[in-house]
């Protein structure tokens, strides 16, 4: 199903893989979150990359680019030789213009270094910061290796400016937001969030200060009971053997926006693809 064209403009979606609590991650000794190996598992991760082998650009967080090393690979999996180039060839048998989808990064500073590799992948690369940032030296400094620092906001990133440029300035037409709770946050209060994919694994996270976890939802709320989403799709997985070697089952979720914030349609010079597989 083509999404993007059926709602008549540009598609934002999400995906996030929770226990039943709706906790994402839990604090490890060392105070950095991480994905509880109870949650995490092969059919989970396959079904986020063929979600993201759809989007034209993916919206990361500048932190990213800070953990780089200890990370998940969402930037170069689909290229020769990596762990989904499958998804990378099925990209251009699709039209897609590269194997990979470019880039958008929110951030309030700069002080990250974008990796060279990705700088010489041809693919476009935007950062989303504060108004004063972007007229910094150094967003003036990236702007020499064809890096676009776009100031959206005068104490943060605002996120409707910042999918109006991405939509319709650039002219994406499926976005996807690949980072977590506050830029989820932000397109949230700004109603450009159309879809959220939800992995539920049918297992609690333990803990006992709430300090020590992130849920999907700030403040620990959970999507069910988001007034602007209703639950369009859903279906059970059993038998899911996770990264700790417990076998659990899963729901995969998809709540769509009841009234969509969709700008209409408009020209696309990015020349990207549109096609889009739902679930």
């Amino acid at each position: 199903v083509d999404r993007a064209a059926e709602m008549g403009g540009s598609l934002v979606l999400t995906d996030f893989l929770t226990d039943k609590n709706g906790v994402i991650a839990k604090a490890t000794r060392d105070g950095t979150f991480e994905i509880p190996a109870a949650l995490k598992n092969s059919s989970d991760w396959g079904r986020y990359q063929e979600l993201m082998a759809q989007a034209n650009v993916i919206i990361s967080g500048g932190s990213y680019f800070i953990r780089l090393a200890t990370s998940q690979d969402i930037l170069y999996q689909f290229e020769p030789g990596n762990a989904f180039e499958r998804l990378g060839q099925w990209r251009l048998n699709a039209g897609y213009q590269e194997r990979s989808p470019d880039v958008a990064i929110v951030t309030r500073d700069l002080d990250f270094e974008i990796p060279e590799k990705l700088i010489q992948s041809g693919r476009r690369i935007v950062i989303f910061t504060t108004d004063s940032i972007a007229k910094s030296d150094k967003a003036r400094s990236l702007a020499n290796l064809n890096i676009v620092t776009l100031g959206s906001g005068d104490r943060e990133v605002e996120g409707d400016r910042m999918i109006a440029r991405l939509a319709n300035d650039i002219g994406y037409r499926v976005i996807m937001m690949v980072s977590g709770p506050r830029i989820l946050d932000l397109l949230l209060k700004a109603e450009r969030l159309d879809l959220i994919y939800v992995t539920q694994a049918h297992v609690e996270i333990p803990f006992e200060d709430p300090s020590t976890v992130q849920t999907i939802l700030l403040g620990g709320k959970k999507v069910s009971e988001m007034k602007d989403f209703h639950l369009a799709h859903q279906f059970v997985q059993e038998n899911v053997v996770t990264e700790d070697a417990s076998l659990i089952s899963q729901s995969f979720l998809r709540y769509d926006r009841k009234t969509s914030g969709i700008e209409p349609d408009s020209p696309n010079p990015a020349g990207r693809a549109q096609t889009v597989i739902v679930w």
